[in-house]
């Protein structure tokens, strides 16, 4: 489910810059040699550091680095230190530059600019032209600029080949536990759109963040609802929950039957990056088998 644990990622997902993004990125290029000992304390910077940089450039990357459920590097920053941002800690890590969320880890951030070490925080990502304006901010601060539009071109070869080819959009919704979803605005609905869907929360009037109920959505159900692919060794059984019960209601169960239920994993969009187009094809394949199973019944 794309908005699951927007609890856990609301203080990640952060790309407001503290400097606008040509300027933070002109002023750590003036200090001459590319940061050498980076240390991010957001799960989003996270995975542009690891995306970016090799290993050896990292000094610490934040403790939800290492979360799969969460993390789309999880898998690949084995050896690499994390850190739990604080101030002390981060000082202890002598790092050359900063990489935090705007409202993440303030102490450490306050800290580090006291002790004059360059920091670049970032904010919410609401589309594709956020994330490349995201991931060049990051990568002319790391001195990584040819790496980071070798990312974006990739992510948007991809996007072009997952196009629909035609004007039809099934609706699709995104249901995280306690119904929770994404309207207009969003990430999500960005992701929707490239896929070829109908956010149904945006076609209902929501925008930004917020709850739908079993009853309304049953009522008027989507053609598809996007859940949420369980984690290696973490079924959904092995978090049981009322706000996650609700996913299974035998009512919306009824009304949205598993074959209406693709899957995808949920680390793909807390944080927007070139990763994002995994899930733009992952949903333009669920559209396509909806429709081919649409077409399929009127032959």
């Amino acid at each position: 489910m794309i908005a699951n644990r927007m609890g856990r990622l609301a203080a990640a997902m952060t790309l407001v810059l503290a400097m606008a993004p040509a300027a933070a990125a002109a002023s750590l290029a003036r200090a001459g040699e590319p940061p050498r000992r980076v240390v991010s304390l957001n799960l989003c910077t996270d995975q542009l550091a690891a995306l970016l940089l090799p290993p050896g450039r990292i000094a610490a990357l934040s403790r939800l680095a290492r979360d799969p459920e969460l993390s789309y590097v999880a898998t690949r920053i084995e050896g690499i230190a994390v850190t739990e941002g604080g101030a002390e800690e981060l000082l202890a890590l002598k790092p050359d530059l900063v990489l935090a969320g705007t409202y993440t880890a303030q102490p450490a951030v306050r800290m580090a600019k006291a002790h004059h070490i360059p920091v670049v925080q970032v904010g919410l990502i609401a589309d594709f032209d956020g994330i490349r304006a995201q991931v060049r901010t990051v990568a002319a601060a790391l001195g990584e600029s040819a790496k980071g539009e070798d990312l974006l071109a990739d992510m948007d070869r991809r996007l072009a080949a997952a196009a629909p080819g035609d004007g039809r959009r099934p609706t699709a919704l995104s249901l995280a536990p306690g119904a929770f979803t994404s309207g207009a605005g969003t990430l999500t609905a960005a992701v929707m759109r490239a896929a070829g869907l109908a956010n149904y929360p945006e076609a209902k009037g929501m925008t930004g963040y917020g709850y739908l109920t079993v009853e309304g959505i049953v009522a008027d159900p989507p053609d598809l609802l996007i859940t949420g692919a369980p984690s290696p060794g973490r079924g959904v059984k092995d978090r049981p929950s009322l706000a996650g019960a609700l996913i299974s209601h035998p009512a919306l169960a009824r009304a949205i039957p598993p074959d209406r239920r693709p899957a995808l994993d949920e680390n793909l969009l807390g944080c927007g990056g070139p990763y994002t187009a995994a899930a733009v094809e992952a949903l333009a394949h669920a559209r396509a088998d909806w429709l081919a199973r649409q077409d399929g019944g009127r032959s």
